[in-house]
């Protein structure tokens, strides 16, 4: 069995030609993608978001085209994002690659579906007791995958820092709960 196979089976539906299997992969890589180049490469919104789309063309090719093929060297998301590098680097555009996204697979005998349960319902309970507009901005960042220009958007603040400092606050927050449960 391969490394990767969860992504060889994920590439298996995108050669397909599936729609709902490309517009799922373009919804799962698009926030990652976009911050890791805003803050790798110093983007802005706009430019990691135009970056994403070059990149995405250019992958959706290699795909249909057969140039990425099982058994695969990487996982999906390191392809892609190596795809974006390489387009930067054309472009003459140099970024700090130096903290790569770390490839790290977990198996899935090791985080039993009892495990995945009880830590989703602490991470409910803690949800509840931060507070509403806590709770909307980390649902909003974490299960919705927005970036903070969005989050911004939705919660109707004009400045991103402010989201980001509120983010950092409702971590935080989190965090004494979780360390007062741990206490008592």
């Amino acid at each position: 069995m391969s490394k990767y196979q969860e992504a060889e089976d994920r590439l298996q539906e995108l050669q397909s030609g599936s729609d709902l299997a490309w517009k799922s992969f373009y919804e799962d890589m698009r926030s990652p993608f976009r911050m890791f180049f805003m803050k790798r490469a110093s983007l802005g919104p706009e430019e990691a978001g135009q970056l994403f789309h070059d990149t995405m063309i250019i992958f959706h090719r290699n795909v249909l085209q057969r140039k990425l093929v099982a058994p695969l060297q990487s996982s999906l998301k390191t392809y892609l994002f190596g795809i974006g590098k390489n387009v930067l680097r054309k472009e003459g555009r140099k970024g700090d690659w130096e903290a790569e996204i770390p490839e790290v697979s977990i198996d899935a005998a090791v985080e039993s579906a009892h495990e995945r349960a009880a830590k989703a319902d602490l991470v409910r309970r803690l949800l509840a007791k931060i507070g509403d507009s806590c709770r909307q901005l980390l649902e909003l960042v974490y299960l919705k995958g927005y970036v903070m220009e969005a989050v911004a958007k939705e919660l109707g603040v004009t400045n991103e820092g402010t989201i980001r400092k509120r983010k950092f606050d409702c971590l935080k927050k989190m965090r004494q709960l979780l360390e007062e449960k741990k206490e008592a």
